[in-house]
């Protein structure tokens, strides 16, 4: 795997703002369990509380401190679907398929208000604005929702003209779009942290500071190796996302790690704070590098903008996170900036997430592309039926076409950086 540093808790809002688990000590020695997890962030604690809770044994590997990567960073949008469109995966799998993937993505949603009914404290607040930075596509999106209601009986979104959104948002970058009632925003830190406690509660071992280095073949199961220890396990999870450059080839091949920046601002002013966005939701818009905000439970503004495809940061953060911030609200440019940071999430080519067998007693979830809050949570329950014994969910996700992205090894990024920077100057210009 990539070295990085595990370091203590990020200057980040969420890890100001959420009590912390006191630290799980990193592995020594030897030991045995029915799974091993990598990965201690939506997906792997997920699958971790669920094989607990079924009375499996289970070790979480974690290279870092639990929800150090996406899941304990990201903008904690909560939204109901794939990353695709529904008429877009209809096109790519059929209707029968593209029904079923839109079942599972209402299955998530429920599974995360299940977890929250059950005592998983995230403040979750519903709603979210999707709107268009080109005008000629709000009429587009006002007829996908359109389609939506009348074929999937989905009648969450409401289209919102040039006027509508500019009360809702105060600013003018916006043209139109819809308001979502069925998503909402929360606090992910929060929400991985209640899902390590329900593991832990469970009879899960978790174990911080404890790096991956290898994954071998070892009679009927499988041996982990960390730097100090290892896991002998019948099954793996490899629940990493894009933290798991180096462990399996095929993973490697189809998840391509980014990093994606957010800031927090001072708490507002009240009637600052109450007049940026409307209805108490949060906001994404349709760039191809999207922005995403929402105003929490401080009054801090949460704004997520601009990425970068490698592990390195910009070297002010801040200043980068907030170039993006003033383009969306001029208003707030001398609104002091309390935190930035940045983190490390998994994309596919086809920006649909990559499910799969691994060998013969691996399984994998990873890339959820930006929908990770809502699906990775779901995607560990799914990895944990089939580790059970079978999941018709894991064999439809599992049969999705995914592309490879291209080059291998050193090549891969600079490929990439290539690709997306074209996508970039799309939104620079318009496009």
């Amino acid at each position: 795997m990539v070295s990085l540093t595990a370091a203590a808790r990020p200057d980040t809002a969420y890890a100001a703002t959420c009590e912390a688990l006191p630290p799980q000590p990193p592995l020594t020695g030897t030991v045995s369990a029915d799974v091993c997890v990598i990965g201690a962030g939506f997906t792997g604690l997920s699958a971790a509380m669920h094989l607990a809770e079924a009375g499996r044994s289970v070790v979480v590997l974690e290279r870092g401190r639990i929800a150090d990567g996406a899941s304990g960073r990201n903008g904690g949008q909560a939204s109901v679907g794939m990353r695709l469109k529904q008429d877009v995966l209809e096109r790519m799998v059929g209707e029968d398929d593209a029904r079923a993937l839109w079942r599972v993505a209402v299955g998530a949603m429920e599974h995360l208000k299940g977890l929250i009914a059950s005592g998983v404290d995230c403040d979750f607040t519903p709603g979210v604005f999707r709107l268009e930075h080109r005008p000629e596509a709000v009429a587009a999106t006002h007829r996908y929702a359109e389609m939506m209601r009348r074929r999937y009986g989905f009648d969450a979104l409401e289209p919102l003209d040039r006027d509508a959104a500019r009360r809702l948002v105060a600013s003018e970058a916006y043209h139109g779009g819809v308001y979502d009632g069925a998503a909402g925003h929360l606090h992910p830190l929060k929400l991985a942290t209640g899902l390590a406690r329900r593991a832990l509660a469970a009879g899960a071992a978790i174990h911080e500071s404890s790096m991956v280095a290898g994954v071998e073949q070892a009679g009927d199961g499988v041996r982990v190796r960390t730097a100090d220890g290892g896991v002998r396990a019948r099954h793996v999870v490899y629940a990493g996302n894009g933290m798991m450059s180096g462990l399996d080839p095929a993973i490697d091949g189809h998840v391509m790690p980014i990093r994606n920046y957010i800031l927090a601002t001072e708490p507002l002013a009240p009637e600052i704070a109450a007049g940026l966005i409307g209805r108490g939701a949060a906001v994404s818009d349709s760039r191809f590098v999207v922005y995403y905000f929402r105003v929490d439970k401080d009054r801090r503004l949460i704004f997520g903008g601009g990425e970068t495809y490698s592990y390195r940061d910009p070297r002010d953060p801040k200043a980068f996170v907030r170039a993006h911030m003033l383009k969306v609200f001029p208003q707030l440019a001398g609104v002091a900036i309390d935190h930035a940071w940045g983190g490390t999430l998994g994309i596919t080519r086809t920006r649909m997430p990559y499910v799969r067998r691994i060998g013969q007693h691996g399984f994998a979830a990873a890339g959820f592309s930006g929908r990770g809050v809502v699906l990775a949570p779901y995607f560990g329950k799914i990895l944990a039926d089939a580790i059970r014994g079978s999941s018709p969910e894991f064999d439809l996700l599992s049969r999705l076409p995914m592309a490879r992205f291209p080059g291998s090894g050193a090549l891969r990024s600079p490929l990439l950086v290539a690709g997306m920077g074209l996508y970039k100057l799309r939104d620079m210009l318009g496009w």
